[in-house]
Parts: structure tokens; sequence; C-alpha cells
């Protein structure tokens, strides 16, 4: 297994070894149109995860598809981190349209994100691909709070405001659970001509998806019988598949934050210019937006390998959580 000496910059061509080329390609053009600095910000984000290790060593062709999902998976990973320390910076900058509650809950939210994928990342590249599912529900809730407390100022404030456990549970119920905060996005998301309502073929999708996300939860015997370990990514389709579910909710909490109105636009400008620490991060809080929508439109293109599908399909190993 090659390694990397940890005081020199690799690039994402050599950590994604099966990468195809011409998502490679995307990355650099993408990146460096807006002045950003992918080995540097790659290197401080990926690098820096817990338990960071290479990749073992593939077929190229046959691994292409599982090395871009990462690939991707990773990209939206920074953008969450990088989201994460402009959310801790505006709480220092005056005359955001954000509120202080926003802000706050924007900030624990994206941190708890941070945590939550980078511990499935972990899962995945250890052959765990079932507790990396249960993760990826987690996952996708947080992303429907955080969307439902931008689009609500005084929803944050309630939430910020919990001070014991029961008073967050209180508040999940109340709020969150059931699909709540989904409903509650996809009503604003519907004034403005996207159904995402659960009558709608996303709808129907997002049910079953979550369903069997659900079932990994639960202990069950169903096809667990004389299976042994599971197999190692990228020769898991669960492992893939979960990557790429992931992914899918990251690029669709970059899209959706950015039409909610909700003022993020204008205040992650404003944070990169008025708040010097971190300002390569900040700078790409508030400049990456077209470089996650382009790669969204990637995977949902198909290109690379990827899915061909306008969404993405259920999870193809599914059995496999029971």
């Amino acid at each position: 297994m090659a390694t990397f000496a940890p005081d020199r910059l690799i690039g994402p061509e050599r950590f994604y070894s099966a990468m195809t080329p011409q998502l490679a390609a995307r990355l650099r053009q993408m990146w460096s149109a807006r002045g950003h600095d992918l080995d540097r910000i790659w290197g401080e984000c990926i690098r820096g995860l817990p338990g960071f290790r290479p990749l073992p060593p593939g077929k190229p062709e046959a691994d292409s598809r599982a090395h871009d999902g990462l690939c991707l998976f990773d990209q939206a990973l920074i953008w969450i981190i990088s989201l994460n320390r402009a959310a801790e910076a505006g709480n220092r900058v005056a005359g955001l349209r954000l509120s202080g509650p926003q802000l706050c809950a924007l900030h624990l939210l994206s941190g708890r994100l941070i945590e939550t994928v980078s511990a499935l990342r972990l899962l995945v590249l250890s052959e765990l691909s079932v507790p990396a599912l249960q993760l990826a529900r987690s996952v996708s809730e947080d992303v429907d709070m955080l969307l439902a407390l931008l689009l609500r100022p005084r929803l944050a404030q309630q939430f910020v405001a919990c001070r014991t456990a029961d008073e967050a549970n209180d508040f999940w119920r109340r709020h969150i659970a059931g699909g709540r905060a989904f409903r509650l996005v996809a009503e604003k998301l519907y004034s403005i001509g996207l159904d995402y309502s659960d009558q709608s073929e996303y709808g129907q999708w997002r049910r079953e998806v979550l369903t069997l996300l659900g079932s990994a939860v639960h202990s069950s015997p169903l096809g667990r019988r004389g299976q042994g370990r599971d197999a190692a990514w990228p020769a898991n389709p669960v492992a893939c598949d979960c990557v790429d579910f992931v992914t899918h909710r990251l690029h669709e909490l970059c899209a959706w934050a950015h039409l909610l109105e909700s003022g993020l636009d204008e205040d992650l400008a404003c944070i990169a210019e008025r708040a010097p620490s971190d300002s390569a991060l900040l700078a790409f809080a508030a400049g990456s937006r077209d470089i996650l929508l382009d790669q969204m439109r990637w995977t949902m293109a198909g290109q690379g390998g990827a899915a061909a599908t306008a969404r993405p399909g259920p999870l193809s190993g599914g059995q496999a959580v029971h």
C-alpha cells in the first residue's frame, strides 16, 4: 500500500488513483477558474481527517466508479467544513442577513455533519457498510434540519435555546421527526416551482431509501445467516451506494440552501471579506456553490461511469443491511 509523507501535498489525482481523467480535469478546471487551491484545501480538509489513510490498490477500470464517487463525496465534505468555518467566523461579523441563532445553528449542525460524514467515510473504507448506512440516515435528517432552520429564524431560535436533553428531544419530536423538517423545506421549494412532495417521484424514492436505511438501525436475522465479513470497498455495492446517497444529500443541501433565499449567499461573501482568519476556506465557502452544483449535475447525468438516472436509485445492495 502506498504511503504519503505527512508534510507533502498530494493531488486528488494521486489519491483517487482510479478516478476517471474527465472528472480529474473537471475538478482542476472548476477550482482554478475560481481561484481556489485544490491541493492545499483538499490536504487540509481530507488529509487531516481522523483515520486518514491511502486507499487500497485497485483495478483502474473496475474501480473508477467507486473512486469517482469517493472523490465527489470528499468534495462535498470539504464544502461542509468550509461552511462550518464560515458560520463560526460569522458570529463575529455584524450586519448579516442570517440571525445570530441561525448562524449558531448552522455552526452546530455543520459541525455534527462533519463528524458524522467523517465517521461514515472511515466505516466504508474499513469494510463496515451496515453501521455506515445507519449514519447515512442521520446525515439525511441533519440536512433536512439545517435547511429548515435556515428557512425559519424562529425555529433556529428555539433550537439553540434547548438546554437539556428533554428540551432537545421535545424540539425534535415537535419540529423535525416524521419528515416535518423536510416537508417544511419541500413547501418552500414547491413555491418556486420544484415538486419534492411526498406524492412526487422524488418523494417515493426518498421513502424507499429512508426505509432501507432505517432497517439498518434495527437488528434482524433476515439475510444475515451464513454471511461473513462485508466485502471491502470498492467491491462492496452497499458501501458505494451509501457514499453516493450521502453525496447526493450534501449536494441537495448546497443547492437548496442557495434557493431558500435566506441570505446565505450574501452572508458567506461578507464573512469571507471581513474575517481574515481561515481566508482560503472562507473564500471557498463563499465561492464554491457553482463547483458543487457542477458536481451534482455530473453525478445526475451519469458522467464518468456514475448512475445514469436523473436521481440516485434505491441502494442496490440493500438486502445486505438486514
